[in-house]
């Protein structure tokens, strides 16, 4: 019993104006229904003796549900960072740095380095090479969903594993 009542706690909470307005204060906006689905997710974990007491505390849930929102924006050691807003590492064209002090035979092994690096993307499985070179064109995992309808969620996961291949044979092919 107790858990329908958590269940209509929780199910009143999301569709009211408050939350609602929370939510749609975060910046960028496309990530403001995964924003809304990790506090679905931290909320429905909690014992229901527990979401109860906070609602029957006067606005105490309220509160509790914005410091969630809160942390999840603001810390980086939240699930939701560590999802959708941790910076991620990309190649870059070294033909377009150009760094004046560089010497010759450091720009020579960073060349080579490139000639590995597109030498084992044409080695990667079909599927992987292409939303590779994909992602290079496009640039976000988001731009990739509209161009083929994979949901953004995939297109990361397939980019991440690719680029862990590409560090794995660069580490473990001879200079």
């Amino acid at each position: 019993m107790s858990v329908q009542i958590r269940n209509k706690i929780i199910s009143d909470l999301f569709t009211s104006k408050e939350f609602n307005d929370c939510i749609r204060k975060m910046k960028p906006v496309e990530l403001q229904d995964d924003l809304r689905a990790e506090v679905a997710l931290i909320l429905c974990e909690k014992k229901d003796d527990f979401i109860i007491s906070l609602a029957n505390n006067g606005d105490a849930l309220r509160y509790y549900t914005v410091r969630i929102i809160l942390n999840l924006i603001q810390s980086n050691t939240s699930p939701f960072y560590k999802k959708y807003r941790q910076p991620v590492c990309e190649f870059v064209d070294m033909h377009e740095r150009k760094d004046a002090t560089e010497d010759e035979d450091v720009r020579i092994l960073k060349e080579l380095k490139e000639e590995k690096v597109l030498q084992i993307i044409e080695e990667l499985y079909w599927y992987d090479r292409e939303m590779l070179k994909l992602y290079m064109e496009k640039g976000s995992y988001r731009d990739m969903q509209k161009a083929t309808g994979i949901p953004w969620g995939s297109c990361y996961d397939t980019i991440q594993m690719a680029l862990a291949k590409i560090r794995y044979e660069l580490r473990t092919q001879p200079n």
